[in-house]
């Protein structure tokens, strides 16, 4: 199937998938089907360039444009503020400051990236850091509070619309080799992911408890709350995390160290980071949280460094979280 008729049936299956999702919300409540209809709208193109940027041919495409022309190459990533205008339009929403917002955090790490385009190297700058930076402080930061607030705030916008803003920057800007952005599984992927989830329990488990981090409490969890809490978290939390932590900033460790053993180096480094991101959770600074990270982080990393699939790490990820929720 070539790229375009690959494409058609993204845009036309993500379409198909709306109007059945809109007509059964508008079967089971009493909502202004306009309204419904646009917040399912923009969360299907959100969800499109989140599924398509997975796509080799995809982003090769759009390396091919971002290549040609500078000013395409900036511009492109600004569809993304579309998904938000039909939301906000439709349901009176609409907020000049959450334009800006949106237009800053796409437009600063495309420029910062935008100098290595044409001959990027393999080896990490700067630049390429406080892209990461530019990426990944704004989300704690609470820099998306206030945009995408019908009916409710609608948390699940933004980690989807951040992985498709990183994951056009680093992988079409910057070139990036290796990340490994991808979203479904190979059977491999399962095996590994499982064995270093396991593998971190036996550790995560005794230094959580002598830590009083975690607290054990029994309860009856069905399989499908469980799946239904694994997929919500996979989508929303390992994959953004796993693509900056492990397919972005371990990938380009990776190739920067010029030490003797620069994967296992990037691993332990990148963990480190990852485990320090979680200092500003309650209480502040969250030492606890920030040591068991670093240790999850360690075999989050070695089912990437194994795989070099983010959906690999994101899955060893999702069980742990998944299981920490729900029984700890």
């Amino acid at each position: 199937m070539t790229l375009r008729k690959q494409v058609a049936v993204l845009i036309g299956g993500s379409v198909a998938c709306t109007a059945i999702a809109e007509a059964i919300v508008l079967a089971e409540v009493h909502l202004n089907p306009w309204r419904v209809a646009a917040l399912l709208e923009s969360f299907a193109l959100v969800l499109m360039g989140f599924v398509a940027l997975a796509h080799s041919g995809f982003v090769r495409q759009l390396r091919h444009w971002a290549v040609r022309s500078a000013t395409m190459a900036f511009a492109m990533p600004l569809i993304l503020l579309i998904p938000y205008l039909v939301l906000a339009l439709a349901t009176q929403t609409f907020s000049w400051l959450a334009v800006v917002k949106l237009f800053l955090y796409i437009a600063i790490p495309t420029l910062l990236l935008m100098p290595d385009r044409l001959h990027g190297r393999e080896a990490a700058s700067w630049r390429d850091f406080a892209a990461m930076a530019a990426l990944a402080v704004p989300v704690p930061s609470g820099w998306f509070n206030g945009i995408w607030i019908w009916p409710q705030d609608m948390y699940v916008f933004r980690p989807l619309f951040c992985v498709c803003v990183g994951a056009y920057g680093f992988l079409v800007i910057r070139n990036l080799q290796d990340v490994g952005y991808r979203l479904w599984f190979r059977k491999r992927d399962l095996v590994d992911a499982a064995a270093n989830y396991v593998a971190f329990a036996i550790i995560g488990i005794p230094l959580g408890l002598a830590l009083r981090f975690i607290h054990p409490h029994l309860q009856h969890v069905s399989p499908w709350n469980f799946a239904l809490s694994l997929m919500g978290v996979y989508l929303t939390v390992a994959i953004p995390e796993e693509l900056l932590f492990r397919g972005i900033l371990q990938t380009f460790l990776g190739k920067t160290l010029r030490t003797t053993h620069p994967q296992r180096d990037a691993l332990i480094v990148a963990s480190v980071i990852f485990g320090l991101s979680h200092l500003h959770h309650a209480p502040v600074p969250n030492w606890r949280y920030a040591i068991m990270a670093t240790v999850a982080g360690l075999f989050y990393g070695n089912t990437f460094n194994t795989r070099r699939r983010v959906s690999a790490s994101a899955l060893t990820h999702s069980l742990v979280d998944t299981t920490w929720h729900f029984w700890f």
